[in-house]
C-alpha cells in the first residue's frame, strides 16, 4: 500500500512506501537542469545525508535504467509515469531515501533548487503526448493519498488614496508706500536796485504773469508675476514587514492494532 505526502512548498515530493519500510522515506525531485540537481545532491550530503542514500537519474545513462525500473517499488503508478516521461525528455531525477526526521529538509534543500513543477509538468505532458496517461494521484479520488495543505502568504500591491494636497488662489489687499521725487514751482517777487534813465512810455500801464506748475504724482497698476507655485509628486520607497496567521495541515501515520489501539506513531509532517 502507498501513501503520498505532497510538500507543496519546497516543491519536493515525499512517497512512504510499504509496512516494512517506514522509517525512511523516498524524496524526489525532478529537474530541468542537471546542474541544478547536482548542487541539491551536494547540499543533501553536506546536511548529513549519506552519499550511498541518494541518486542522479538520467535517460543518457545506461547504467540508471536498472534503478529507474526500480521506481515502481518506491512512486506509485500514475505519478511514476510522468517523471518517467520527465528524465526522457531529458530531466534529471534526484531521490533521496531519507530517515523520518530528515525528511523536511531533503524536501526543502530539493526544492531550493528550482525543481520541476511536477503537476504544471503532468499538464503540459499530456498536451505534448496525448496517448500517454499524464495524471499524478488525485487525493479526492484516492483513499490512500493525503496532501499536506499549507497556507503560504503572498503579498500584492495596491494603490490606495490616503490625502490630497490641493492649491488655490487668494485675493488679498496691501497697502504699499513707493516713494517719487515731485518738482513744485512757486513765483517769487525779486527787486533789485538800478540806476538807469527811463524810457518814454514807463508810465503806461503794464501787466506781466509768470505760471506756477507743480507735479503730482500719477498711480497705475499692473499686474506681474513674481512666482509660480504647482503641485508634483515625488514616490519613495519603503520596506514594510507584514505579519499573517497561516494554517498548516499535516499527516499523521499511526500504527493501530486490531481494535483500533494506537500503538506506535511511525510518521508524521508536523514540524
Amino acid at each position: 500500500m502507498f501513501f503520498r505526502i505532497l510538500k507543496s512548498v519546497f516543491g519536493a515530493v515525499t512517497f512512504s512506501h510499504s509496512q516494512h519500510q517506514m522509517s525512511t522515506r523516498t524524496v524526489i525531485g525532478l529537474f530541468a537542469e542537471n546542474a541544478h540537481a547536482a548542487k541539491a545532491l551536494e547540499d543533501l550530503v553536506a546536511a548529513g545525508l549519506h552519499r550511498d542514500a541518494l541518486d542522479l537519474l538520467t535517460a543518457d545513462d545506461a547504467s540508471d535504467a536498472p534503478k529507474l525500473r526500480a521506481l515502481s517499488d518506491l512512486v506509485p503508478e500514475p505519478d511514476l509515469g510522468v517523471y518517467l516521461a520527465g528524465v526522457k525528455d531529458g530531466g534529471t531525477l534526484l531521490t533521496a531515501q531519507v530517515p523520518l526526521n530528515a525528511e523536511a529538509r531533503a524536501a526543502e534543500i530539493i526544492g531550493g533548487y528550482n525543481p520541476v513543477n511536477i503537476r504544471e509538468h503532468a499538464v503540459a505532458l499530456a498536451a505534448k503526448h496525448p496517448h500517454v496517461k499524464a495524471e499524478l494521484i488525485d487525493a479526492a479520488k484516492d483513499p490512500n493519498v493525503l496532501e499536506v495543505v499549507e497556507e503560504v502568504v503572498e503579498l500584492g500591491k495596491e494603490k490606495v488614496e490616503t490625502g490630497r494636497m490641493r492649491i488655490y488662489n487668494v485675493v488679498s489687499e496691501a497697502k504699499v508706500s513707493k516713494s517719487i521725487d515731485l518738482v513744485d514751482e512757486t513765483v517769487h517777487v525779486q527787486r533789485r536796485a538800478v540806476n538807469r534813465a527811463a524810457l518814454e512810455d514807463a508810465f503806461k500801464e503794464r501787466v506781466f504773469e509768470l505760471s506756477e506748475f507743480d507735479e503730482r504724482a500719477l498711480v497705475s497698476k499692473r499686474a506681474q508675476v513674481v512666482e509660480e507655485v504647482n503641485l508634483a509628486k515625488q514616490a519613495e520607497t519603503k520596506g514594510k514587514t507584514v505579519t499573517e496567521t497561516v494554517r498548516r495541515s499535516d499527516v499523521r501515520a499511526e500504527r493501530v492494532d486490531a481494535d483500533g489501539k494506537v500503538i506506535e506513531t511511525v510518521h508524521t509532517t508536523e514540524r
